[in-house]
Protein backbone atom coordinates (compact mmCIF):
# COMPACT_ATOMS: atom_id res chain seq x y z
CA UNK A 1 0.00 0.00 0.00
CA UNK A 2 2.86 2.28 0.31
CA UNK A 3 3.41 2.76 -3.02
CA UNK A 4 -0.66 3.90 -3.90
CA UNK A 5 0.06 6.00 -1.12
CA UNK A 6 3.02 8.24 -2.72
CA UNK A 7 1.07 8.34 -5.97
CA UNK A 8 -1.76 9.66 -4.21
CA UNK A 9 0.13 11.67 -2.44
CA UNK A 10 2.00 13.18 -4.95
CA UNK A 11 -1.52 13.97 -6.93
CA UNK A 12 -3.07 15.50 -3.57
CA UNK A 13 -6.00 13.05 -3.32
CA UNK A 14 -4.08 11.83 -0.14
CA UNK A 15 -4.38 14.25 3.45
CA UNK A 16 -2.45 12.80 6.40
CA UNK A 17 -4.85 13.74 9.01
CA UNK A 18 -3.90 13.78 12.92
CA UNK A 19 -6.58 12.13 15.15
CA UNK A 20 -6.16 11.93 19.05
CA UNK A 21 -7.30 8.64 20.63
CA UNK A 22 -9.17 8.81 24.21
CA UNK A 23 -7.49 6.00 27.04
CA UNK A 24 -9.71 5.09 29.60
CA UNK A 25 -7.87 5.45 33.23
CA UNK A 26 -7.72 1.54 33.10
CA UNK A 27 -4.77 2.09 30.27
CA UNK A 28 -1.39 2.88 30.97
CA UNK A 29 -0.81 5.03 27.92
CA UNK A 30 -1.57 8.40 27.54
CA UNK A 31 -4.09 9.67 24.60
CA UNK A 32 -1.66 10.27 21.74
CA UNK A 33 -2.19 11.25 18.22
CA UNK A 34 -1.63 8.46 15.51
CA UNK A 35 -1.54 9.72 11.74
CA UNK A 36 -3.97 8.21 9.34
CA UNK A 37 -4.27 8.29 5.87
CA UNK A 38 -7.35 8.97 4.20
CA UNK A 39 -8.18 9.23 0.40
CA UNK A 40 -10.09 11.83 -1.01
CA UNK A 41 -11.21 11.12 -4.45
CA UNK A 42 -12.96 14.17 -5.17
CA UNK A 43 -12.34 17.86 -3.78
CA UNK A 44 -14.88 19.16 -6.04
CA UNK A 45 -17.24 20.81 -3.54
CA UNK A 46 -21.34 20.20 -3.69
CA UNK A 47 -22.22 23.03 -6.19
CA UNK A 48 -24.18 25.78 -4.79
CA UNK A 49 -28.21 26.24 -5.65
CA UNK A 50 -29.46 29.20 -5.91
CA UNK A 51 -32.99 29.93 -5.51
CA UNK A 52 -35.03 31.67 -7.55
CA UNK A 53 -38.50 33.34 -6.28
CA UNK A 54 -41.09 35.28 -7.93
CA UNK A 55 -43.09 36.66 -5.02
CA UNK A 56 -46.81 37.44 -5.12
CA UNK A 57 -47.75 38.23 -1.82
CA UNK A 58 -45.77 39.12 1.57
CA UNK A 59 -45.70 35.99 3.11
CA UNK A 60 -43.35 34.67 0.05
CA UNK A 61 -40.75 36.77 2.15
CA UNK A 62 -40.17 34.61 5.05
CA UNK A 63 -39.79 31.65 2.61
CA UNK A 64 -37.01 34.03 1.04
CA UNK A 65 -35.23 34.44 4.52
CA UNK A 66 -35.45 31.18 5.26
CA UNK A 67 -33.26 30.26 2.30
CA UNK A 68 -30.56 32.55 3.42
CA UNK A 69 -30.35 31.74 6.89
CA UNK A 70 -30.12 28.03 4.98
CA UNK A 71 -27.01 29.56 3.32
CA UNK A 72 -28.72 29.39 -0.20
CA UNK A 73 -27.86 32.29 -2.81
CA UNK A 74 -31.58 33.79 -3.35
CA UNK A 75 -32.93 35.24 -6.96
CA UNK A 76 -36.02 37.80 -6.40
CA UNK A 77 -37.55 38.86 -9.19
CA UNK A 78 -40.31 41.25 -8.29
CA UNK A 79 -41.35 41.98 -11.68
CA UNK A 80 -44.90 40.62 -10.91
CA UNK A 81 -45.27 42.00 -7.73
CA UNK A 82 -47.18 44.94 -6.45
CA UNK A 83 -45.08 48.07 -5.82
CA UNK A 84 -46.13 48.27 -2.22
CA UNK A 85 -45.68 44.71 -1.14
CA UNK A 86 -42.10 44.75 -3.10
CA UNK A 87 -41.54 47.56 -0.79
CA UNK A 88 -42.15 46.05 1.99
CA UNK A 89 -40.49 42.76 1.01
CA UNK A 90 -37.30 44.73 0.48
CA UNK A 91 -37.50 46.19 3.48
CA UNK A 92 -37.77 43.15 5.81
CA UNK A 93 -35.30 40.82 3.39
CA UNK A 94 -32.88 43.48 3.61
CA UNK A 95 -32.63 43.69 7.41
CA UNK A 96 -32.93 40.08 7.31
CA UNK A 97 -29.96 39.41 4.76
CA UNK A 98 -28.27 41.95 7.47
CA UNK A 99 -28.64 40.34 10.41
CA UNK A 100 -27.47 37.47 8.83
CA UNK A 101 -24.52 38.93 7.58
CA UNK A 102 -25.00 38.42 4.27
CA UNK A 103 -25.26 41.15 1.30
CA UNK A 104 -28.18 42.62 -0.98
CA UNK A 105 -27.46 43.20 -4.59
CA UNK A 106 -29.85 44.85 -7.08
CA UNK A 107 -28.49 43.34 -10.62
CA UNK A 108 -31.74 44.14 -13.08
CA UNK A 109 -35.16 46.28 -13.28
CA UNK A 110 -37.02 44.91 -10.30
CA UNK A 111 -34.34 41.82 -9.82
CA UNK A 112 -32.28 41.48 -6.53
CA UNK A 113 -29.41 38.80 -5.70
CA UNK A 114 -29.32 38.28 -2.04
CA UNK A 115 -26.57 36.47 -0.83
CA UNK A 116 -25.73 34.76 2.72
CA UNK A 117 -22.35 35.29 4.73
CA UNK A 118 -20.80 32.36 2.73
CA UNK A 119 -21.65 33.75 -0.71
CA UNK A 120 -19.73 36.79 -2.36
CA UNK A 121 -21.17 39.21 -5.10
CA UNK A 122 -18.85 40.34 -7.60
CA UNK A 123 -21.15 43.08 -10.00
CA UNK A 124 -19.97 45.62 -11.94
CA UNK A 125 -23.13 46.72 -14.08
CA UNK A 126 -24.88 48.68 -11.50
CA UNK A 127 -26.49 51.79 -12.19
CA UNK A 128 -28.05 54.64 -9.87
CA UNK A 129 -30.15 56.08 -12.40
CA UNK A 130 -32.07 52.53 -12.35
CA UNK A 131 -31.85 52.34 -8.36
CA UNK A 132 -33.93 55.46 -7.91
CA UNK A 133 -36.84 54.84 -10.32
CA UNK A 134 -37.73 51.71 -8.49
CA UNK A 135 -36.05 52.54 -5.03
CA UNK A 136 -38.21 55.70 -5.08
CA UNK A 137 -38.60 55.38 -0.96
CA UNK A 138 -35.00 55.43 -0.39
CA UNK A 139 -33.97 58.52 -0.96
Amino acid sequence: MKIMEKVWGSLGILEPIEIEEERGKSDDFEGRGKKNNLVNLSNAQKPLKVIVVEPFSFDDAQHIADHLKNRKPVVINFENTDAEVAKRMIDFISGSTYALSGTIQKIGNHIFFCAPVNVDIAYSGREEANDKLFLSWNK
